[in-house]
């Protein structure tokens, strides 16, 4: 970069979330090398051969500050961004689809995409239709640029918002248990008879304790005196 005031992008590259504050400083440089002029105004048409000299410098002035402009956004870009952006011709194709991707509406979708989808979670009582949706939309759009993808989330996300009423119908409810036809056949046999009474508590049998004896103070049953057996 010749100009003094490129210093301004080398130090400040893109990266997307300072896309205005990058923008501006772009616009600084453009307009000191005179070369904004190409972000507004089409490219002229190729002038026949016998058109007037002015034509020709026309056209080549502008192709000449489209390079140059080109050179400037691909230079302070992150290397990402500048792979993304080789196939453009112009330096109003690469703004204009930076626009897309980094502009103030495109990052207030970008955010509300972002947090829809981190609190898509089914919940007691929410439809489950929104919330099969969500998850199936968030694992089939991989493949997607990302220009493509927040426009497709941000129009996901209106579908929703707007249908709001209709889905209710498919609400998760918990389910009442059946009730269970062997236990009221049973109670139509017992309809009438007396409930059998209670069988009388058994008693527990109490074992008498056995009195130590002194054999000093038994009879002998042989010769009747005490003190042995």
């Amino acid at each position: 970069m010749s100009s003094p005031l490129s210093v301004i992008l080398t130090q400040n590259k893109l990266t997307g979330e300072n896309f205005n504050d990058w923008k501006k400083n772009l616009l600084i440089v453009l307009n000191f090398e005179k070369h904004s002029f190409v972000l507004t105004q089409p490219r002229p048409p190729t002038p026949a051969i016998d058109a007037p000299d002015r034509d020709f410098v026309a056209l080549e002035r502008w192709d000449n500050s489209n390079l140059s402009a080109m050179c400037y956004i691909r230079a302070s870009m992150s290397n990402v961004l500048q792979k993304q952006h080789e196939e453009h011709q112009t330096a109003r194709q690469i703004m204009d689809n930076l626009e897309e991707m980094f502009g103030e509406q495109t990052i207030q979708a970008k955010t509300d995409a972002i947090k829809g989808l981190m609190n898509c979670r089914q919940k007691v009582g929410t439809p489950i239709k929104e919330h099969m949706m969500k998850a199936s939309y968030n694992l089939n759009r991989k493949e997607m640029s990302l220009t493509e993808l927040m426009k497709e989330l941000q129009a996901f996300e209106n579908i929703f918002k707007g249908s709001g009423s209709k889905a209710e119908a498919n609400v998760a409810e918990p389910s009442s248990p059946a009730p269970n036809p062997k236990r009221k056949k049973e109670k139509g046999k017992n309809k009438g008879k007396k409930p059998a009474a209670d069988a009388p508590a058994t008693k527990k049998s109490t074992k008498t304790k056995k009195r130590k004896v002194d054999p000093k103070k038994v009879k002998c049953f042989h010769c009747g005196k005490k003190g042995h057996l």
